[in-house]
């Protein structure tokens, strides 16, 4: 798991959260979009990425839950 910056839209603080190896970028990436755009057609390219953008936002959002609920933790000891 590589340690990552995020920044939530509408918010101007970086977040830092976890997330395992984006596929977004790298020769990975970009031979995983060059597959994708000769299997799928253009709507549903759009459509997996939205779903992927989707689990990433959700994930950084739980995080974010996460570290609050351990400050509120340490806060009330």
């Amino acid at each position: 798991m590589q340690s990552t910056k995020h920044v939530r839209p509408g918010a101007g603080q970086p977040v830092t959260g976890h997330i395992s190896t984006s596929l977004s970028g790298g020769l990975l990436g970009g031979a995983l979009r060059m597959a994708e755009s000769v299997l799928l057609r253009g709507g549903q390219q759009t459509a997996r990425r939205n779903a992927w953008d989707a689990v990433c936002e959700n994930r950084r959002y739980a995080q974010d839950r996460e570290d609050v609920r351990r400050v509120l933790v340490h806060s009330a000891r």
